[in-house]
């Protein structure tokens, strides 16, 4: 459970970073009340993992048991680039039908070629960081992570460069301009405050009947 709680924690990050670059080039140079909007959500998703975090016990990791941790949460924000880049070219050629896959598979087939590379990149570093306990896989893991980020690092600039399809062609329709906004801002107000109340809650106690 520990590593799928890393591997969760790497791809929520690269999440967070790319909702962070949305949110600023709609606001920069495409409709301003989706980037606005796309802002509001991503306050909720900081306040609830900022709460989280206030709230729940820390555990000092130490050793190199802190640096597996850290480089298999790497395999995560690659997982998250590449997701970047299957949403967005899903969006440019499905939903608009402005943009062509210009991998030699086609659409969606072009899928499997990262996939081939991910998954067993994902399960080799899983196997040296978790199951052999050996320093020397530790150092082994190293460059495949390297290698990982490196090819997710071209998702990223494709994903940029199809968001750049959406951020011309999408925009927050003005009927439901403020209706939205008022209930992003609810939202921002009502789930720090009830995720609050929930884990200051007192927990129910067992009666247990002695012999």
């Amino acid at each position: 459970m520990g590593s799928i709680k890393n591997l969760a924690q790497g791809f929520l990050v690269a999440t967070g970073l790319i909702w962070l670059y949305s949110v600023v080039v709609l606001i920069r140079g495409g409709d301003a009340w989706l980037g606005l909007t796309y802002l509001l959500i991503l306050f909720i998703s900081l306040s609830t993992v900022l709460m989280l975090k206030l709230k729940g016990t820390r555990q000092t990791v130490g050793g190199t048991a802190k640096w597996r941790n850290l480089l298999f949460s790497l395999q995560g924000v690659a997982l998250g680039f590449w997701m970047f880049d299957l949403a967005t070219t899903f969006y440019a050629i499905n939903i608009t039908g402005l943009a062509v896959e210009i991998n030699p598979l086609g659409w969606p087939l072009g899928i499997l070629g990262a996939l081939a590379f991910y998954g067993p990149a994902l399960v080799f570093s899983y196997l040296l960081l978790f199951r052999l306990k050996e320093k020397a896989c530790l150092y082994a893991a190293l460059p495949l992570t390297l290698l990982t980020l490196a090819m997710s690092s071209m998702n990223l600039m494709a994903g940029a460069q199809n968001f750049q399809v959406f951020v011309d062609t999408a925009a927050l329709a003005t009927g439901i301009r403020y209706s939205m906004l008022t209930v992003l801002i609810t939202l921002n107000l009502v789930v720090p405050l009830t995720l609050n109340r929930l884990i200051d809650a007192p927990k129910p106690q067992l009666n247990v009947r002695k012999p």
